[in-house]
């Protein structure tokens, strides 16, 4: 579920933790938001979890997670 969507992050919880997803924003028109994700900042959970690394699989749910609310929303995702 996201969290929260900034200029240049997304805070994604799954389960009982929290991941900040850095990405940039960008406006593709049609009132519609569009955002670049980088997921190689995908290293870390946030605090209080921050000595745990986010799994392959981990990453995975993440990234289908954040696909999944801007397809609903008719968002642009982009993953590098």
């Amino acid at each position: 579920m996201i969290l929260d969507v900034s200029r240049g992050h997304i805070r994604v919880k799954i389960g009982n933790r929290v991941v900040t997803v850095q990405g940039e924003m960008f406006f593709p028109g049609n009132d519609k938001l569009g955002f670049v994700v980088f997921s190689d900042s995908i290293k870390f959970w946030d605090p209080p979890d921050q000595t745990s690394p986010v799994l392959s699989s981990e990453k995975n749910l993440i990234l289908d997670d954040i696909r999944a609310d801007f397809d609903r929303g008719g968002h642009t995702l982009e993953i590098e």
